[in-house]
C-alpha cells in the first residue's frame, strides 16, 4: 500500500465515522458506498457487532450467526496466526482507548479447500465499546485512491449534500442529472416529454432544496450523486 493510498484510507475511515456519528447515513446505506467491507468489532475479542452484505457473502454466514456465536466461527475459519498473533495484538493496540490511533494489519479467512481470502484491514475506535473497520483485498488497494476521491475526495459535495439530495423527487433527480450534463431547459423538456414551464418550475424547487443555483456546483452535485446511484 503506497503511502498516499494509506493516508486516503485514513482519512476515508475518519469520514465514515462522522458520517454515522452524524446520523446523516445509516450503516446499510454507507456499506452500499464502500470499496471494501465494512464492519463494526467488539473491542473486547473483535466479535461482529456489523457486517457489510459483501462480507457476509464472501464468509457465508448471516450478521444474525456472527452475533450468536462470532468467536467460535473466528476459531474454524482464520489460521492460527491470525488467531494466536495478530487478533491478540489488535485487541492490545486499542486498550488505551486512544480514538485517534489507526491500525492497519492483515488477516485471512478460510472456507473448506477453497484458497484464503486476504484482507488488508483499516481499524480506528468508534466508540468505547466498538472497533470501525474496512477490509479490502489487497490486490485493490493500489485502486483505493479512486474509489476514495469519487465518494469523500472531490465528491466531499456527497457529504455537504446528502440530505438535500434525498429530499428531491424521482423527477428532480433526473433534471438534476441532466442539468449536469450541461442540457438547457428545451433539451430537458424534450428527453423527459414534458414542457419547458414545468421544467423551469422543478428547476427552481431544485435550486430552493440544495440551496444553490450555481449550474457548476449542479454539475457537480449531479455527478456525486448519479456515479453513487448507479
Amino acid at each position: 500500500m503506497t503511502s498516499n493510498s494509506k493516508t486516503k484510507g485514513i482519512q476515508y475511515l475518519d469520514d465514515i465515522k462522522k458520517l454515522l456519528k452524524e446520523g446523516t447515513i445509516n450503516l446499510d446505506d454507507l456499506s452500499n458506498l464502500v470499496p471494501g467491507i465494512l464492519h463494526i468489532n467488539k473491542i473486547e475479542d473483535l466479535s461482529f457487532r456489523y457486517l457489510s452484505k459483501p462480507g457476509q457473502n464472501i464468509i457465508g454466514y448471516t450478521i444474525e450467526q456472527l452475533r450468536e456465536n462470532s468467536l467460535a466461527i473466528f476459531k474454524k475459519h482464520q489460521s492460527e496466526f491470525t488467531l494466536q498473533i495478530t487478533h491478540p495484538k489488535v485487541i492490545d493496540e486499542f486498550k488505551d482507548c486512544n480514538h485517534d490511533k489507526v491500525l492497519l494489519f492483515y488477516q485471512d479467512w478460510k472456507n473448506g479447500k477453497e484458497p484464503p481470502y486476504f484482507f488488508l484491514t483499516i481499524t480506528k475506535i468508534f466508540d468505547e465499546e466498538n472497533l470501525l473497520s474496512v477490509s479490502f483485498f489487497p490486490e485493490k488497494v493500489e485502486n483505493l485512491t479512486k474509489g476514495i476521491n469519487q465518494i469523500f475526495g472531490i465528491n466531499r459535495i456527497f457529504l455537504k449534500y446528502y440530505k438535500a439530495y434525498n429530499s428531491l423527487t424521482k423527477r428532480e433527480k433526473q433534471i438534476l442529472d441532466l442539468l449536469g450534463k450541461e442540457k438547457i431547459r428545451g433539451e430537458i423538456a424534450a428527453s423527459l416529454f414534458i414542457t419547458e414551464a414545468t421544467v423551469k418550475k422543478h428547476c427552481e424547487n431544485i435550486y430552493r432544496k440544495l440551496g444553490t443555483h450555481k449550474r457548476t456546483e449542479l454539475e457537480k452535485i449531479a455527478v456525486s450523486f448519479f456515479s453513487w446511484e448507479n
